[in-house]
């Protein structure tokens, strides 16, 4: 897999747009301009604030500008515009995320187009196209998209609650190996509240993430 595929997509240097005093930086153009942009080096640096940048856009982005972000030049601008658009449920998308499936030539893109296609239930001939994609990551999310066609839980529903939701800065990075989980509270894949101190103590839990941004 290489440094462009889906795994860990990259955003060429770190440029900073000049903006007018007081005005604040778009969401899109703050996550095309990240410090610690998601390359190989930066795995485990500058991750918080690619999460913070990522809420931002999917918050904040006017429909319009994520649209428009998927013909960007950027590549990382296209795949974050793509997960955007199917987190919003906007299904206006669909069309454009199918011709990212199956032409775009950044594997992270038609990853994140193919996520979008199955959280929105649409193009299910794209996502079994998708399936046979040369790069194995965009495959797996094919699965995955596939099976969202199949279930009854709306998960792109319990995704936007969650986004929408926000998260606090200081809380990012508590959980640290051998100290003690810090208690939190989440929405179950099927909508039912969780909280870690209900059941920590009582069962072994396995708390899993995939590390797809950096």
């Amino acid at each position: 897999m290489t440094c462009r595929s889906i795994g860990v997509p990259l955003i060429w240097g770190a440029i900073f747009a000049v903006t007018s005093p007081g005005r604040a930086e778009p969401p899109l153009e703050k996550y095309r301009h990240l410090e610690h942009p998601p390359t190989f080096a930066n795995f485990n640096k500058g991750w918080q604030q690619r999460v913070l940048a990522e809420f931002e856009v999917v918050n904040a982005t006017e429909l319009t500008t994520l649209r428009a972000g998927l013909k960007d030049q950027d590549p990382f601008v296209r795949s974050i515009s793509a997960r955007a658009l199917g987190i919003r449920g906007d299904k206006d998308s669909a069309d454009a995320l199918a011709e990212l499936v199956k032409g775009d030539p950044e594997a992270m893109v038609r990853g994140r187009a193919v996520e979008s296609l199955g959280l929105l239930k649409m193009k299910p001939d794209v996502i079994d196209l998708a399936k046979k994609d040369h790069v194995d990551a965009v495959q797996w999310l094919a699965r995955m998209a596939a099976g969202e066609l199949k279930s009854e839980t709306e998960s792109r529903e319990l995704m936007q609650k969650a986004y929408a939701a926000g998260i606090q800065p200081e809380q990012l990075g508590i959980a640290k190996v051998g100290e003690p989980a810090p208690d939190f509270s989440a929405l179950t894949s099927a909508g039912k509240p969780f909280k870690l101190s209900t059941v920590l103590g009582k069962k072994p839990i396995l708390l899993y993430f995939a590390a797809f941004d950096g």
